[in-house]
Parts: C-alpha cells; sequence; structure tokens
C-alpha cells in the first residue's frame, strides 16, 4: 500500500520563500495574507490592466501586513506634533524585506485576481 502525502499549500509557498522571508513569517502569518486578500480585492476599483489591479491589490495587502503584523520589526522615533511615528528609514528597510512575498502572492493569488478583475471590468 502506498501512502501518498500532500503538502498543504502554506508548505510549498513557505519552502518557495527566500530564506530571509523564512525566518520571519509564519504560518499565522500567512492565513492573515489570505483571509485579508477578499477585503483589498474589494476596496480596489476597476484598472484596465489586470497587472495594475493586481500590483495595486498585492501592494496594499503588503502595506497592511508591514503596519499590522509586523509593525515591531519597525523602529519608532518620537514627533514633536504626532508623538511615536515611524521612522522612514526602519519602515523603508523593513518593507523592502517583505516586498521580496510579492511574487509569490501574485503567483498564489492569480487565479483569485484574475476572477475578480473580470468581474470588475
Amino acid at each position: 500500500m502506498k501512502i501518498i502525502i500532500t503538502e498543504s499549500q502554506y508548505d510549498r509557498l513557505f519552502n518557495d520563500l527566500p530564506v530571509s522571508l523564512k525566518r520571519r513569517i509564519t504560518q499565522e502569518d500567512l492565513e492573515w495574507l489570505d483571509q485579508e486578500l477578499t477585503h483589498h480585492i474589494v476596496s480596489n476599483g476597476p484598472t484596465n490592466k489586470f497587472d495594475d489591479f493586481s500590483n495595486y491589490v498585492i501592494g496594499d495587502l503588503l502595506h497592511e501586513f508591514l503596519v499590522n503584523r509586523k509593525d515591531d520589526e519597525i523602529d519608532t522615533v518620537e514627533d514633536p506634533v504626532y508623538g511615536l511615528v515611524y521612522d522612514e528609514l526602519s519602515l523603508q528597510e523593513i518593507g523592502d524585506i517583505y516586498w521580496e512575498i510579492k511574487p509569490f502572492l501574485e503567483k498564489k493569488y492569480e487565479k483569485r485576481l484574475r476572477q475578480a478583475w473580470e468581474r470588475k471590468k
């Protein structure tokens, strides 16, 4: 008898990630991205090109991921007017690290994004 073991969708995505992201992203993070995708699809309007729509949705999703899930990695500074704010350089550095997941998310969500784009055209 042959036993077939299948990898979960999260395991496959995780295994394809660069090492720098494997140390930082958890399965809970991937689940959060899955859950939030619909909100970002709905909140982005129609575009003439699928690539534009995909870029907007994934870009918004990654920004929200950064400030909602990974904000503890971003240094803060005291602003005299606004109080504690993100240090722009630190925000950019951390954002650049997590931006590396963008191609993986585009591949994972392509079918879902394309269906949403078709409905919005």
